[in-house]
C-alpha cells in the first residue's frame, strides 16, 4: 500500500507499519526492506553510497539486553542497538559501539527512526539507554527537536552520563525529542544535500560539512552559493564543493592542498606533545579519560599525507595532513586550540574502540 510520506519528496512504500522502500525525491533508494517468511530485514544508504542492514531484535546484549544489530555489506556485526518496535517507535535506543558504523549511518538510522515515529504519530521520543553522550545528543539534532530551551535539555540529558554507564541504566531520561527528519537528495554522485530548513549540511564522499558549524568542516554561504570548506582556525583551507541555489555542483569537488614532502613522516615538536595529551584527557568525558590517556601515551603523533582527512590513525601514530602547517595560527594558545580541534574527534574515537575492545574480552 502506497501513503502520504512525511517528508516532502520522498516516495514510501509500506504495508503493516514497515517500509518496503523510500525513495528521495531524486531516486535514490535510501532504505529498501528485504523479507524471508516472517523475519526482515531493512537496508539503509549513507550517503556515500554504503549500505548497512538493521536487524530487529537478533541476540541478547549482557548490557542493553534485547538488541537489533547493525551489519556492514558482508554480513559482519558492526553494532547492537536496543531492540525497539520499528513500527511504532516509542523510545530512541541506545547503540553500543556508534563509531564502528561507516560515516552517515548512524544518522542514517536515526533519520529513519524519526520517520517511523512521525507516520505512527507516537509522539516525542526519549533516549533510554545508559550512554547519553555529546556525540549522540548532536546526532539527534538532524532528525529531532526538542520544544525547549536547548542548554537546559541538553545539560538535563548529559547530567548523569556516567552513573548511567557505570551502571548500565537503561531508564528513559526526560527529555522529549520531537521527530523532525530531513530528506537526502544527491547533486553529484560524491555529493548528498541534507534538508530540513533549508540546507543544513553538505556531504562529499561521505564527509559532513554542517551550516553554522564550529569544527573544521563547515557550510558557508557565499553570494548565494553554499560552499563546503575546510578551516583550520580562521583560516580557509580548501573549498571542497560549491552547491547553487538551485542544488546543483558547481564544477568536480576539490581536495585539500597537497601534503608539503619535506613534512611526510616528521613528528609534532615534542615540548607540545605533553600539553595536547593533557588538554586532550581534561576535555574528554570522565569514563573515557582513562583510555584517551592510555591512547596517547602509546602512539605517536606525526604530520603525513592523509589525502582528504585532516587526521588519520594509522601504524600506530596519529598523522596530521602536512598541508596544515601553511594555515596554522603563530600565537601558541590559538595553536594549541587549533591541535585540540583536529585531533579531539579521532583521538576520542580510537580510545573508545580500544575501550570497547577491551570491554569485550572481558566478557569472555
Amino acid at each position: 500500500m502506497a501513503s502520504t510520506p512525511p517528508t516532502t519528496g520522498l516516495q514510501w512504500d509500506t504495508d503493516d507499519g514497515l517500509p518496503r522502500r523510500i525513495t528521495s525525491e531524486d531516486g535514490t533508494v535510501l532504505v529498501h526492506r528485504t523479507q524471508d517468511g516472517d523475519a526482515w530485514r531493512l537496508v539503509v544508504r549513507t550517503p556515500e553510497h554504503r549500505e548497512v542492514t538493521l536487524v530487529p531484535d537478533a541476540t541478547t546484549h549482557p548490557v542493553l539486553g534485547r538488541c537489533d544489530v547493525v551489519l556492514d555489506a558482508e554480513g559482519e556485526v558492526l553494532a547492537h542497538a536496543s531492540a525497539i518496535d520499528w513500527r511504532r517507535p516509542q523510545q530512541i535506543p541506545a547503540l553500543d559501539r556508534p563509531a564502528a558504523l561507516p560515516r552517515g549511518a548512524g544518522t542514517a538510522i536515526l533519520n529513519l527512526l524519526a520517520w517511523q515515529a512521525q507516520r505512527a504519530t507516537t509522539g516525542p521520543l526519549r533516549y533510554h539507554g545508559p550512554y547519553p553522550s555529546e556525540a549522540l545528543w548532536a546526532s539527534l539534532q538532524s532528525s529531532f527537536r526538542v520544544d525547549e530551551d536547548p542548554a537546559q535539555a541538553r545539560a538535563r540529558f548529559m547530567a548523569d552520563a556516567e552513573a548511567r554507564a557505570l551502571a548500565g541504566t537503561r531508564g528513559p531520561i526526560d527529555v522529549a525529542f520531537v521527530p523532525q527528519p530531513h530528506t537526502w537528495t544527491w547533486a553529484s554522485p560524491r555529493v548528498c544535500l541534507q534538508r530540513r530548513d533549508g540546507l543544513e549540511r553538505v556531504y562529499v564522499d561521505g564527509r559532513a560539512f554542517d551550516r553554522d558549524g564550529i569544527g573544521p568542516r563547515r557550510l558557508t554561504m557565499v553570494d548565494g552559493v553554499a560552499v563546503a570548506q575546510v578551516v583550520v582556525g580562521s583560516e580557509a583551507m580548501a573549498d571542497i564543493a560549491r552547491v547553487g541555489p538551485q542544488g546543483r555542483v558547481e564544477g568536480e569537488p576539490g581536495s585539500l592542498p597537497p601534503a608539503p614532502a619535506d613534512l611526510v613522516g616528521q613528528p609534532l615538536p615534542d615540548p607540545i606533545l605533553p600539553v595536547l595529551a593533557q588538554v586532550l584527557c581534561a576535555q574528554a568525558p570522565r569514563l573515557l579519560q582513562p583510555a584517551v590517556r592510555e591512547t596517547l601515551d602509546r602512539v605517536s603523533l606525526r604530520w603525513g599525507d592523509t589525502g582528504d582527512e585532516l587526521v588519520a590513525f594509522r601504524g600506530g601514530a596519529f598523522e596530521l595532513h602536512a598541508a596544515v602547517v601553511g594555515y596554522l595560527p603563530t600565537d601558541p594558545t590559538a595553536l594549541l586550540a587549533v591541535l585540540i580541534q583536529l585531533l579531539q574527534a579521532p583521538v576520542r574515537r580510537v580510545a573508545a574502540a580500544a575501550m570497547a575492545e577491551a570491554w569485550a574480552a572481558a566478557q569472555g
